[in-house]
Order: structure tokens, then sequence, then C-alpha cells
């Protein structure tokens, strides 16, 4: 009714300071619960601004980014893990021992960060152990030096056993046992590893050279066809089994094998060297040629590459074209006798 007071209503020009420091507070407190909810979306989208960075290879864009990711979420690692690792190659790749310092340092603040929230986590704790790595690199004590490597190989001892259903630890606990010369050890990490992931490649290289140290030929050479059987698309199973069988004097195996591994990977070296030995010892000229011809494209700078190439076209009485290989491996080592010799007898056939 009219003239009557409203019993709801609240005078706010009689609440006391009280009462509005309250409010004042309330009010505070919310803002400040929305602005920690929006965070985690604040953090995950320079993350991922993070992240495209560092897939186009900025990373003092990616840096950046990480940092600021690792500001609006503090408590989350995940985020950090990156950071971390770029820290981490640049510290390897740094040209001046102060940058590769201060580049360590970095890294291990990341480190120690995640290991404060998760003390636990084996991927932190081996990134730990491979920082003690890099001060032993930069160390000139010897004493201080071995004392860095014994934290570091402990560190990946931890890992492995803080995650024993990883292959990626237990080989890398393998590998502290192999630089020991303790095989025995070596072999049971090597081992557990190909139960969690028979198509780890390394698994079966460092357990045939440990065959190969204990002089157990027939054991290598099992090892080597496991190898090429779990992973028929490893080159590098190719090229290993491929010289067991050379040196077994199965070479028409070992060339079979060299050819798998050119088609598997047309920019090895190895596999295109290893070819063409093979070729020209089955006096395949034709296949010698097409090897050497991709050698001299691999590496054109390499003389030698050439020769074999006009070697193997000689046969072919190709001398036109052997002429051309061996003038440009002249051009490469000036000079030399043996090759000048090469290109007066070749010249000589031509006319």
């Amino acid at each position: 009714m009219a003239g009557q007071t409203d019993n709801h209503s609240q005078d706010w020009t009689k609440l006391s300071y009280f009462a509005w420091l309250k409010i004042a507070v309330v009010i505070v407190g919310a803002v400040f619960l929305v602005y920690r909810c929006f965070l985690p979306f604040c953090a995950e989208y320079v993350f991922r601004e993070a992240y495209n960075f560092e897939a186009r290879q900025n990373w003092t864009g990616a840096v950046q980014k990480y940092r600021q990711a690792w500001k609006f979420a503090p408590w989350e690692t995940y985020y950090l893990t990156g950071l971390g690792r770029i820290y981490e190659n640049q510290a390897r790749a740094a040209a001046t021992a102060e940058e590769k310092l201060a580049l360590t340092k970095q890294a291990e603040e990341v480190y120690d960060w995640c290991l404060k929230i998760s003390p636990t986590n084996p991927w932190y704790v081996i990134r730990k152990g491979e920082i003690y790595g890099l001060y032993a690199e930069m160390e000139s004590d010897p004493q201080k030096k071995m004392d860095l490597l014994q934290q570091r190989e402990e560190k990946i001892l931890v890992a492995a056993e803080l995650d024993k259903n990883n292959a990626i630890f237990q080989m890398s606990a393998g590998n502290i046992y192999l630089g020991k010369n303790d095989y025995a050890k070596a072999q049971e990490y090597y081992d557990h590893s190909l139960i969690i992931d028979d198509r780890t490649g390394e698994a079966y290289l460092r357990l045939a050279e440990i065959a190969a140290v204990r002089r157990e030929n027939a054991r290598q050479r099992e090892i080597a066809e496991a190898w090429l059987s779990k992973i028929p698309d490893d080159i590098n199973a190719h090229l290993y089994l491929g010289q067991l069988y050379d040196a077994a004097g199965q070479n028409g195996e070992a060339l079979q094998l060299y050819k798998n591994a050119a088609q598997l990977d047309k920019s090895s070296e190895t596999a295109f060297r290893l070819l063409g030995s093979a070729c020209y010892r089955a006096q395949e000229w034709r296949n010698m040629e097409i090897a050497y011809n991709r050698l001299t494209a691999i590496q054109p700078g390499n003389a030698d590459y050439y020769v074999y190439k006009a070697q193997a076209q000689i046969r072919q009485a190709k001398m036109r074209e052997a002429l051309s290989a061996l003038e440009t491996a002249l051009t490469l080592r000036p000079g030399d006798a043996n090759i000048q010799n090469s290109i007066n007898t070749v010249k000589a056939q031509i006319k």
C-alpha cells in the first residue's frame, strides 16, 4: 500500500563500515575465484601457441609461450616438458661454455620444479639425471666430474625402478651397465625391454654386441635374425645382419639385405656404400653404378664415390660416362696421380 515502507528493501546509506568491508571481501574473493578458474584456459591457449612455435623451430617464441603457460598454471608439469627439452637441446648445441652453463641451469630450474610437484615421475627423474650429465661435460675437476656422472647414473637407475614397464627407461639402465662392462646386468635390462616391446631395435643391437664381445657368434646371428624378423622395416637390422652374412661368406644373402636397406632409406650413405661394395664382389656392374651414383648425390664432395662409379661404368664399356666421373673426382682431389692415370687410360680407349 502507498505510504508503507517495504520491509525487504535495504537502506545502503545505513550500512556500517564493517558491513561494507564484508561486501568488498566477498566481491574481491569472487573476482579472484573467477580469475583462477580462467587461468587453466589461458595456460592451454598459450601452450598450444608454444607448441606451434616449436613445430616451426621458433625457439625464442616457444620459450616465451611455455614460460607464460608455466606462470598461468604452475601446477601443470605437462606444460613444462617442452620448455625443459628446448633448454636442454640448446645447451648441447651452445657455442660457448658460458651459454651452455646458463641454458643448463634454466633446464635444471624447470625439472626441479617438476620434481617438486611430482617427485616420483620417472620422466622428470631421468631428465634431472641428464642435467647432471651436462654439468659433467663442463666440469674440469676429475673428482667432481666423476661425482656428477655417478649422480646421473643413479637418477637413470631410479627412473628404471619407478617404471619397469617402460622400455626407454630399461634401455637407459642397460646402457649404464654396458658402459661399465657389466654384461650380465645389461643383458637383464635389454631382455626386459624386449619383453615390454619386442620392436625395440636398440635392444637387439646391444644384445648382439654383448654376444660379439663374448664371442658367441651363433647367438649374435640369432639375435640379428630375430631383430630383422620383428622389425623388417628397420634399416639397421638389414645392415647389421648383412655384415654378419658377409663375414660368414654368405655374400648373396648379404647383397640382398643391402638392397633391401637401400630401398628402405634412399638417403642412407651406409646402406649404399655397403651395397656398392657388395655389387663389386658380385660383379653386378649396373647395380654398382646405381649405388655409387646415388652416393655421389648424397655426398657430392667425396672423390672416391666418383672413382668407384667410373670403375663400374668402365666394366660396362661406358667410357665417356666413366671419363666424366673421373674428371669430377680429379676436381675434388687435384693432383691425384691415380685418378689422372685412370683418366689417361680411359681417354686412350675412347680414341
